[in-house]
């Protein structure tokens, strides 16, 4: 009986923990796949900012080189014309300090994400790992259990069983020479007996 309850203990085991790396693996899946996606959506985030950023880098130069046509100019402005003009001058240098800052804030989020993803999945694989080796550990021991469960009933059943099948070889012999109709004389010997002497 108590080997029946360490079976069953342990099939129930084994199930439990296939069950459980069904369910890890369907995990790191999923993981992966929202990591996919989150990278995507950086990628395409990138994508459409730098064709703007292309298009403010001329954009920029232009209004580096108006303004300096407009200094000349401002010269023989009068003083408010000139105000104005250092105006606009300095919000676009704000506007273009806020889009090269932007876009490296960009770039710092896709490097963050992409070490974020490397560090999961370095992650994973050692979790992975970990799980693979506890698995070997656990089948290395339930080989060893079968193969001294499979010695025990070869010494306490199989043994046995020889013995006596070997006694009632015995007995029927015995009956076989009591009752056998062709009885010889006592001074004839049986084949056996003779090579016992």
């Amino acid at each position: 009986m108590e080997q029946h309850t360490f079976y069953l203990v342990t099939g129930v085991a084994a199930v439990v923990i296939t069950v459980s790396f069904i369910i890890q693996a369907f995990m790191f899946v999923s993981m992966y796949a929202e990591i996919k996606k989150l990278t995507k959506i950086a990628s395409s985030i990138q994508a459409k900012l730098e064709p703007a950023l292309t298009k403010l880098e001329p954009l920029m130069t232009q209004v580096q080189s108006v303004t300096t046509n407009v200094a000349g100019a401002v010269d023989s402005i009068s003083s408010q014309a000139k105000d104005t003009f250092n105006k606009v001058s300095v919000e676009a240098r704000a506007i273009a300090a806020a889009v090269s800052v932007t876009s490296r804030e960009i770039a710092g989020l896709a490097r963050h994400q992409a070490e974020e993803v490397s560090t999961t999945l370095d992650m994973t694989t050692s979790a992975l790992q970990r799980q693979v080796k506890d698995l070997d550990r656990l089948l290395s021991r339930t080989q060893e259990r079968i193969d001294y469960t499979t010695a025990e009933v070869q010494a306490t059943v199989l043994t046995p069983v020889k013995e006596l099948v070997a006694l009632i070889a015995g007995i029927k012999r015995t009956i076989d020479v009591l009752f056998s109709h062709d009885r010889k004389a006592i001074d004839k010997a049986y084949p056996d007996e003779e090579m016992f002497i």
